[in-house]
């Protein structure tokens, strides 16, 4: 099964940004990320979890090393993700402290689900999933 996005415009740029599903508080949210195949972790930004009374504090507080080399608390939890048609739970961390001008989604519990390919030349990036990695 195949969910292929088109790259959306950032800063005048394309750029890998899709939307996916994160159910907080047993409702579902779309929201924007940029495919980061260098970021260990996905991270949303915490204001997102405020808007909805998700209490991110209450995950496993990790140090997550940024660009410029600094690191930012990130609150890590096991939540419900949609991209394209696949549901499956994964691990999302919320920082107040996220400084780039998006949401991350990294390697962890979302690349290990797919077979990822960034087409450049085409604007798009395509999530292949198989039932074998389940």
């Amino acid at each position: 099964m195949q969910t292929i996005f088109q790259y959306k415009t950032f800063r005048g740029r394309p750029a890998p940004l899709i939307t996916v599903g994160v159910r907080l508080e047993e409702k579902w949210y779309p929201v924007e990320v940029y495919v980061d195949s260098g970021a260990a972790y996905s991270i949303l930004r915490a204001q997102i979890a405020e808007g909805v009374g998700f209490d991110y504090r209450k995950g496993e507080v990790i140090f997550a090393q940024v660009g410029d080399g600094s690191f930012i608390p990130v609150y890590l939890h096991d939540i419900e993700i949609q991209l394209g048609v696949k549901q499956f739970v994964g691990k999302v961390g919320f920082s107040e402290k996220l400084g780039v001008g998006f949401n991350l989604l990294g390697r962890m519990s979302i690349f290990e689900q797919f077979t990822i390919c960034f087409m450049e030349n085409d604007r798009v990036i395509s999530f292949e999933w198989s039932d074998v990695r389940t």
